[in-house]
């Protein structure tokens, strides 16, 4: 059974049909699950959620939630199945994600601090840097790949944050439940960023605002939080 890739469409067909294109040339089979933003625009989190429990009635043990603007490598996917099935714990995976537009630059290889605002293991390929696979605290939502039989257990993405923060708290609340969270070395894309990191209209800032006030009162101040935040060592670029 094809791994569904879920991908909330908005506006950019150019971005789309590379995104398609780049699933359908998997070496595990891949297909896109696409969700179209363009009449009723669900947002990021909504239409994600709509494509795993599209994956829930569908049997799959696995789902992608990305984003069009990511373009797998062919080996993407297989490295991905494959440090699932080397780590049973391992509940979400991130990618290496590259600059689309200058392939030497990692925008993503793990994320660390989360809040206020999110930081991740950035470099060059060039200078050795995200050559590792490990755990961290959390990993993009760009390109993130999930194991189905975990979040039956964990719950679907919050609702409540439309655009941003929905990744990391997912992934906090995996974390939360006893499950791990992965960067996958060997798993890559090209990524050409978005609103979430360039920034948009102002409409658009303030809801993405409004999501990490949410995020925030969620999570900051716990016991829990703190717990999870300091789980692993912010380190340098890995060399």
């Amino acid at each position: 059974m094809p791994i569904p890739y879920i991908i909330p469409f908005y506006k950019r067909q150019d971005q789309l049909d590379k995104c398609v294109a780049a699933v359908k040339a998997q070496d595990t089979p891949t297909e896109p699950f696409i969700v179209d933003n363009n009449v009723n625009n669900l947002y990021y989190t909504k239409a994600q959620n709509v494509g795993l429990k599209h994956a829930f009635k569908t049997g799959q043990e696995f789902a992608i939630v990305g984003t069009q603007d990511c373009y797998l490598k062919p080996t993407a996917v297989s490295a991905l199945v494959q440090l699932m099935h080397d780590h049973p714990r391992c509940a979400i995976a991130g990618l290496k994600q590259l600059l689309a537009s200058d392939e030497d630059i990692i925008v993503h290889a793990g994320g660390t601090i989360v809040y206020p605002a999110g930081q991740h293991v950035g470099g060059r390929v060039s200078q050795g840097v995200g050559t590792v696979s490990g755990k961290f605290s959390w990993v993009n939502g760009a390109c993130m790949f999930a194991r189905m039989e975990a979040v039956q257990e964990f719950g679907l993405m919050d609702e409540n944050m439309l655009m941003l923060g929905s990744d990391s708290d997912w992934c906090y609340t995996a974390r939360a439940r006893g499950w791990e969270v992965w960067y996958c070395a060997q798993a890559v894309c090209l990524h050409e960023v978005g609103v979430s990191n360039r920034g948009g209209s102002a409409e658009l800032n303030q809801l993405m605002a409004r999501d990490m006030a949410y995020w925030r009162d969620k999570w900051v101040g716990s016991n829990l939080f703190a717990k999870l935040a300091t789980e692993f060592p912010y380190l340098p670029p890995q060399r």
